[in-house]
């Protein structure tokens, strides 16, 4: 009786450590996550960094968002009257392309914001300027360090991109700023 009383409690062990691991478990990386970067002038017009890729089944998960975003770090201390750069509205020019049938073709993206028009039917806010700009969102960050989205990237596994990225105002917010983007897959808000 007592052997199977032990057994019992170690079958009960492995099953309660079972679902502990499956509600903790978060979606695996890939071998090698899709993860660029490149530096860029950010108050400047005019600044741009391009990107070519391929998502393959070695960097690319379809079950993870990916997206363009910016990092901002501040080159010095912050000053009490600075504006939060954590929420500024930074425009860039995206253009997005994929190669299909021997030609590059484009891919639309979306800010936010236009994500959000597009979904309610209604028109882009007064303050964003173009319909061919695409417009920083806070994601994350204090203290002079700021991850900012830019667009969200509709990938698919198999298939080669490129992408530009350009400034298209002056932004004197970021003068002490150096900054790069980002292309990853993206973390959850608030993660």
């Amino acid at each position: 009786m007592l052997g199977i009383h032990r057994w019992l409690r170690v079958g009960l062990l492995i099953t309660l450590g079972s679902a502990l691991g499956a509600c903790t478990s978060r979606i695996p990386e890939p071998p090698e996550p899709l993860e660029l970067a490149q530096p860029i002038t950010v108050d400047q017009p005019g600044q741009e960094v391009r990107f070519e890729f391929e998502a393959n089944a070695r960097n690319f998960d379809p079950g993870r968002t990916y997206a363009l975003e910016l990092e901002v770090q501040r080159q010095g201390r912050v000053k009490n009257d600075e504006p939060d750069v954590g929420v500024l509205r930074i425009p860039f020019e995206v253009i997005l392309q994929q190669w299909n049938a021997g030609a590059w073709k484009d891919v639309p993206t979306y800010d936010s914001y236009q994500a959000g028009v597009i979904n309610a039917g209604q028109t882009l806010p007064e303050w964003h300027a173009s319909s061919e700009w695409r417009y920083t969102s806070p994601h994350m960050g204090s203290d002079g360090h700021y991850l900012l989205t830019v667009v969200a990237l509709p990938l698919a596994r198999d298939v080669r991109y490129r992408m530009q990225v350009r400034t298209v105002q002056v932004t004197p917010e970021l003068h002490h700023y150096s900054a790069q983007l980002r292309v990853h897959a993206a973390r959850p808000a608030g993660k």
